[in-house]
């Protein structure tokens, strides 16, 4: 007995081994879990060396994050550097070596509301772009405001206001107390 594939068969086959095999998730874009945010200040004269968090580890929605009071003394000057964690796993996943090593991609964006604080950047990207994972802070006389820090992802860093371009990875806003 002969049998015969028909050409219609073996385009139906081809298809679906292609369609199985296009359908890879790609490891590459997967992007991190950001829940918990690490202000670290630490005043230029060493009188000065503390942590904030903004912790969200149940992420959007649910439970309100957990977050600490930046308090600082006043006329002072701090070197500032952020980490990122994804604390929703055991062990925590520090992420900041990757946003640092993705700089390009990545984007920090302050905005200080009624606080006497001023932030200057002390870094760049690898383009000589914007990118400040570390910065100074420089508190001023007695006041009470907020500070949010974003961490943006895809900024279109040569646009007119690259602060307000690509998506946000994690958003945080601290209390902060100058007295």
């Amino acid at each position: 007995m002969k049998t015969y594939i028909s050409t219609k068969s073996i385009l139906a086959a081809m298809l679906l081994v292609f369609a199985f095999t296009s359908c890879k998730k790609d490891d590459t874009t997967e992007q991190e879990l950001i829940t918990t945010v690490v202000v670290h200040l630490t005043a230029t004269d060493g009188s000065f060396d503390q942590e904030f968090e903004w912790d969200d580890r149940d992420g959007d929605g649910g439970n309100s994050p957990v977050i600490d009071e930046i308090v600082l003394p006043a006329n002072k000057t701090f070197q500032c550097n952020v980490h990122f964690y994804d604390r929703s796993k055991t062990p925590e996943v520090d992420i900041t070596a990757e946003v640092k090593a993705d700089n390009v991609a990545h984007l920090l964006v302050y905005t200080v509301s009624g606080a006497a604080v001023t932030i200057t950047p002390d870094d760049t990207d690898d383009n000589g772009k914007p990118f400040r994972l570390e910065t100074t802070w420089a508190s001023g006389a007695a006041s009470a405001g907020t500070v949010k820090v974003v961490l943006r992802h895809e900024p279109d860093k040569s646009a007119a206001n690259p602060d307000v371009t690509g998506d946000v990875d994690v958003e945080a806003e601290f209390v902060v107390k100058v007295q």
